[in-house]
């Protein structure tokens, strides 16, 4: 298999170390089946479940804004995603930008697609919504993610979240696709006081920044795929996943989703909810990359902004 690596640190990828995640399209109209494979596994991977097109509309709506402030080589095609430079960020409004890219049209009719919907409504059982914040990822040549759980950030509602994690085109292991560490019975002990903190007010880092240490601490495999645009990979809040790197050898960016479902007759986080989220605050923007803080302060993936929105770090990453 190819060299695959995650926060710069090196996977094992003899079988018993790691695996392709189960696909769960044929029991997509068995509700009762999900529940159950959910519970067991904490995953769902369906290949195909939105139509490619659709997808694809997305991440040209979404490239066509990166082009725009200079992120993208102007001399490839935008669909390429080919990283050009970032040294521009600092002369834009970030909290613009994101947030056009959050209400994006075609990305938002994907987030809350009828096909996705219905999935968590069998789960549920009940109406649902998704939360009214969306997580577009841009993940330029070697950038990656820590390894942690959603539980810490999202449990201020319902403990009946689900996250769905979209790749907005086709991405392969080595161009930066999710992994998820294979579930184990001694899971729930060693994360149990990891899942009771609050993100913010216990102002966690990453669970771990080594998949090699952590997976010799907890067990199971780490379990990834190379995805295509349509397939859809749905967890829990107490399933451990990061991000392989973008390895990618044509310096192709990544793009993908996170976006999260809960009942509508449930209490909702409200850092996430609302005609105004404050999510981790309000001076700060969701825009991954550029370094590695192992997220003190949220940085890897919230960057601090001034009173206009422009980039304001003041220290150099580790």
């Amino acid at each position: 298999m190819e060299r695959l690596f995650s926060n710069k640190v090196e996977l094992k990828t003899d079988p018993e170390h790691f695996g392709e995640l189960t696909q769960s399209q044929s029991i997509l109209d068995q509700p009762e089946l999900l529940r159950a494979r959910m519970e067991k596994e904490g995953y769902l991977f369906f290949r195909g479940l939105l139509g490619r097109d659709e997808v694809l509309a997305a991440r040209r709506e979404i490239l066509l804004k990166y082009a725009i402030i200079g992120e993208l080589d102007a001399t490839r095609p935008i669909d390429d995603a080919i990283h050009s430079r970032s040294d521009a960020i600092e002369k834009v409004n970030l909290r613009a930008f994101s947030q056009s890219l959050r209400d994006g049209l075609a990305y938002r009719r994907i987030i809350d697609h009828p096909k996705l919907l219905k999935v968590y409504e069998g789960l549920l059982e009940g109406e649902v919504r998704s939360f009214d914040f969306r997580w577009p990822r841009f993940v330029r040549p070697g950038e990656g993610c820590g390894i942690h759980c959603d539980g810490p950030y999202m449990n201020r509602g319902t403990e009946r979240v689900f996250s769905s994690w979209i790749p907005l085109g086709d991405v392969a292991k080595h161009e930066g696709a999710l992994m998820i560490l294979e579930k184990r019975d001694e899971h729930e002990r060693l994360l149990q006081r990891y899942l009771a903190k609050d993100a913010d007010r216990d102002k966690i880092e990453w669970l771990s920044t080594n998949p090699v240490v952590l997976q010799e601490k907890f067990s199971g495999r780490w379990l990834s795929a190379d995805f295509q645009a349509g397939d859809v990979l749905c967890f829990t809040m107490q399933t451990v996943h990061g991000a392989l790197d973008n390895m990618s050898p044509i310096n192709k960016c990544r793009l993908s989703s996170d976006s999260r479902y809960q009942r509508t007759d449930e209490v909702f986080d409200e850092r996430w909810n609302g005609s105004d989220p404050e999510a981790h605050g309000y001076d700060k923007v969701f825009f991954p990359g550029l370094g590695q803080w192992r997220n003190r302060d949220f940085k890897d993936e919230w960057k601090p902004v001034d009173e206009h929105g422009r980039l304001r770090l003041d220290e150099e990453p580790q």
